[in-house]
């Protein structure tokens, strides 16, 4: 099991002899001045490999990117440098996929900028593992020049994957900085499960409290997370000792900082739109002072010329085959985060799921709402678009199904909150619901009957149990896999059409109304 850089003594508490402590009073009267540790958090989570600059709705300009946040990073630790304060800079997890740069580089890249952008530590994100658990532990987790945190995660024996923690000390302070990392027990399900085979994920919870009992009211205590601020403020809740919390996984950008009993609770927002900074004031572990900023990446800030470099070197060796057009669109194709999970159909969550269906000839199909990353404006189409879109490499799987399971799949569709990525668009599928209940009148050309099989389309992250769809594993009869990703149907599809139109996704016939 992996430690920390410096071991930790027993909590607080113990029965100290009078004379130490006397010692301990006078040495640290004589030093209270140099006792105060201020130091800045600046952090970032969630960046899904935005890692260049990129165009948002109502945004004049180009926002975001790893060129501006190293902008932000040098100015604020010159700035603290000025004044005396010291700096951690962390990541809250999910470096990888989200963009073609994942989908190419597989991490590669966005370690690189990480490391020329002096990150002091990083905790394991869900998606971290979307290429599998041995590319992160063998190929990325190598070439980090940071150390890459959880606590939670155990392989075989209960031995720890990663380092569970770091700890640092800022001289002539003698406060000593405890960072551990937490990871969401949920990563079996948000990303394939065959890519965290053989790996327990321990309650976020049990390995705080374990790893808690070594920690004391004298370290200044930071939990790195990848757990949702819901989470984050439950860990604050239950152990006062966490002094901060730096978040990711649930996209929030906080502005003003939660406080919950007297932990403080961080995060900034997704795809390296911000870089959030926390200045602390500390005294022996406590935080007696704190200010917050949420500095957003406008179109405005001037990009780090090296990081920029670095980001164009990448570019330029995948531009070539990313840009190359494939078709057009004269319509908006929805399938932007708020779109896909609102348990609405989308008119590109319904095309993506009819060219599953029409690919092995099924009834209808479904695909979680959280597999389509991004919508597709009018105009011209190409890979680096459709990549976007479908990041994963999901394929498609074939099965039989009853229509009395069938509607237990949608029942947990509509019972998952708005915003949920488990929320399915489909297609094929004529359902609607009453008092909170799912009725379908109709799957393909069939009028509904639970008690008849119908030929389902999925992707092979929901076979696996995606999104706690263990149903398809438990129901489903016949299953195939075809082995054709998801994304290169799409692209077919565009590419017969050449321009997609309202009369064209009209043309997809629906079940009867």
């Amino acid at each position: 099991m992996r430690s920390m850089d410096f071991p930790l003594e027993p909590r607080k508490g113990s029965v100290v002899a009078g004379a130490l402590f006397l010692c301990l009073l006078l040495f640290s009267c004589a030093f209270a001045a140099e006792d105060t540790l201020r130091i800045s958090i600046l952090h970032m989570n969630d960046p899904h490999a935005h890692y260049a600059p990129y165009q948002e709705k109502d945004e004049v300009g180009l926002i975001g990117g790893f060129a501006k946040a190293a902008t932000v990073i040098k100015r604020e630790i010159a700035e603290n440098e000025r004044r005396g304060r010291k700096t951690l800079v962390l990541c809250g997890g999910d470096l990888l996929t989200g963009t073609p740069f994942s989908t190419v580089w597989k991490g590669e890249m966005g370690v690189k900028l990480m490391n020329e952008m002096g990150f002091t530590a990083m905790v394991v994100g869900n998606h971290e593992f979307d290429f599998g658990k041995d590319h992160l532990v063998e190929r990325l987790e190598p070439m980090m020049r940071f150390p890459l945190l959880s606590a939670n995660i155990l392989e075989q024996q209960e031995r720890l994957v990663f380092k569970e923690s770091m700890g640092k000390t800022f001289p002539p302070s003698q406060t000593p900085v405890i960072i551990f990392g937490l990871t969401t027990d949920q990563t079996p399900i948000t990303t394939h499960p065959r890519n965290v085979q053989g790996l327990t994920f321990l309650k976020p919870e049990i390995a705080a409290n374990h790893f808690l009992k070594r920690c004391r009211e004298e370290d200044l205590v930071i939990a790195l997370t990848h757990v949702g601020v819901d989470v984050d403020k439950q860990l604050a809740e239950a152990f006062p000792l966490i002094d901060v919390i730096v978040g990711g996984h649930s996209h929030t950008a906080i502005k003003e900082p939660l406080k919950v009993r007297d932990t403080i609770i961080v995060q900034a927002g997704a795809y390296a739109r911000y870089v959030g900074k926390l200045d602390l004031d500390v005294k022996r572990g406590r935080v007696v002072g704190y200010e917050r900023r949420l500095i957003a990446l406008e179109a405005s800030l001037a990009e780090d010329p090296h990081i920029a470099a670095v980001i164009e070197q990448y570019k330029s060796r995948m531009d070539a085959q990313l840009q190359m057009v494939i078709g057009s669109t004269q319509i908006l194709l929805e399938g932007g985060r708020s779109e896909v999970r609102s348990g609405r159909q989308t008119n590109l969550g319904k095309l993506i799921a009819f060219t599953m269906a029409q690919s092995v000839n099924a009834d209808a199909a479904v695909i979680n709402g959280g597999g389509i990353r991004a919508s597709l404006p009018g105009g011209d189409i190409n890979l680096n678009d459709i990549y976007t879109i479908l990041p994963f490499g999901a394929m498609v799987v074939k099965m039989d199904m009853k229509g009395e399971d069938l509607v237990k799949v949608m029942q947990r569709s509509l019972d998952l909150p708005v915003g949920n990525g488990g929320k399915l668009q489909t297609y094929g599928i004529a359902w609607e619901a009453h008092d909170g209940r799912v009725s379908i009148r109709q799957v393909g050309v069939r009028a509904f009957d639970p008690q008849h099989v119908y030929s389902i389309a999925i992707n092979d992250f929901l076979m696996a149990g995606g999104d706690g769809y263990t149903m398809f594993k438990e129901a489903g009869r016949n299953v195939s896999q075809n082995y054709s990703q998801i994304s290169d149907l799409l692209i077919g599809f565009i590419r017969e059409k050449k321009v997609i139109t309202t009369a064209t996704l009209d043309a997809i016939p629906d079940p009867p109304q």
